[in-house]
């Protein structure tokens, strides 16, 4: 009887240990167009904060940027030809030359083409 509960209770600990493992690797992603932003801003001062200052602050944070649309493809804009947001549903409409406030996560900096990357996109009305 000792050997056979031994075997039930490490059974048991590894389905609860397995449990929590899965709930940590697959938990709910951020809704970011329900979260408040952070940070409200224009793209250009985004851009001055991410490269002048300590980007820490805002990296995967919820932030507000407003701009003139200077790029579109079909994913994406970049307001001012420096902030790149990428949508998860990019609404149509939307053509260059043409001012927007934007919601999304920082993500980072590319160095390459040089602008702050925002993904999870929404335009607020």
């Amino acid at each position: 009887m000792g050997k056979r509960n031994n075997i039930i209770m490490m059974l048991l600990g590894v389905l609860i240990i397995g449990y929590f493992a899965f709930r940590y690797i697959y938990h709910d992603h951020r809704d970011i167009a329900s979260e408040k932003p952070e940070i409200t801003v224009l793209a250009s001062e985004l851009f001055s904060l991410f490269t002048e200052n300590d980007p820490s602050k805002i990296l995967n944070k919820t932030v507000e940027v407003t701009g003139l649309i200077t790029e579109t493809d079909s994913t994406s804009v970049i307001l001012d030809n420096k902030v790149h947001c990428v949508f998860l549903n990019k609404p149509s409409g939307l053509s260059t030359n043409q001012k927007i406030s934007v919601k999304g996560r920082c993500i980072g900096y590319d160095d390459l083409f040089e602008v702050v990357k925002l993904d999870q996109c929404v335009v607020i009305k």
